[in-house]
């Protein structure tokens, strides 16, 4: 599957995000976890849509 690298990573988010050990974060630790993996997540998908 093409997508199967990022599909892979925004469900790692989203178990993270769906998890206990978020609890007693700060929202702005939160964001701040969220922005690394999103240039990782935009990176997969945009070189699975390039190849």
């Amino acid at each position: 599957m093409f997508w199967s690298q990022a599909r892979e990573l925004f469900e790692q988010i989203v178990s993270w995000l769906d998890s206990v050990s978020i609890c007693g974060l700060e929202h702005s630790q939160i964001e701040s976890k969220l922005l690394e993996h999103e240039s990782e997540l935009l990176r997969r998908l945009l070189q699975t849509k390039i190849f």
